[in-house]
């Protein structure tokens, strides 16, 4: 009779069910449980990061935009919430913060403002345009590139309501240092992107 304590009852008094679960006893004992938790984000091999990302369907939100391993991780840890709460702005918000590009600002509906001076008038603001109701701006307060503006309007292409048309990014509160960080060779610009 076997003495294995996670076999049932029933299983135990039978012989071959006993040599059974000590064959599969033993070959659990060999396997790395590290290899086995492919779930556990901060554990994971960095390898399989994309592979992570392609079964959350985070390809095309963000991925691209997460540079180091610990952002990709981030992004994965927030897969689910990301997708939960998708085509609103607060997921715009989440994965901007997810990725690390800064708090952000939307503006929705660029029309009905009036001559009260309550809004600046910066190239948004329409006082007329029937249009403008789905128009919405991101205003973000770090400076991107032009590569990451433009994979930001592919991230908000997917992320933001289906209804809605981005306007634009617009970083202009965002301070270009001139510090040699941003070389003046095209890859930042000054504002809306």
């Amino acid at each position: 009779m076997s003495t294995l304590t996670d076999l049932p009852a029933v299983l135990a008094t039978d012989d071959r069910f006993a040599a059974l679960a000590a064959i599969w006893q033993a070959q659990l004992a060999a396997v790395d449980p590290q290899a086995v938790l492919v779930r556990w984000i901060e554990q994971v091999d960095a390898a399989l990061l994309p592979w992570l990302a392609e079964e959350y369907s985070l390809l095309d939100d963000g991925w691209e935009l997460a540079d180091t391993d610990a952002a990709r991780r981030t992004l994965l840890k927030g897969a689910i919430r990301l997708h939960r709460i998708k085509g609103t702005p607060a997921a715009i918000e989440e994965v901007f913060r997810m990725l690390g590009l800064g708090d952000v600002q939307i503006d929705e509906g660029n029309n009905g403002y009036s001559y009260d001076g309550s809004v600046t008038y910066d190239g948004f603001a329409s006082y007329g345009d029937p249009a403008g109701w789905a128009e919405y701006r991101v205003r973000v307060d770090k400076l991107l590139s032009v590569a990451q503006a433009a994979a930001a309007r592919r991230l908000l292409s997917n992320v933001a309501p289906v209804r809605c048309h981005l306007w634009g990014i617009d970083f202009s509160n965002a301070e270009l240092l001139y510090n040699d960080m941003a070389a003046f060779n095209g890859s930042y610009t000054y504002g809306v992107a």
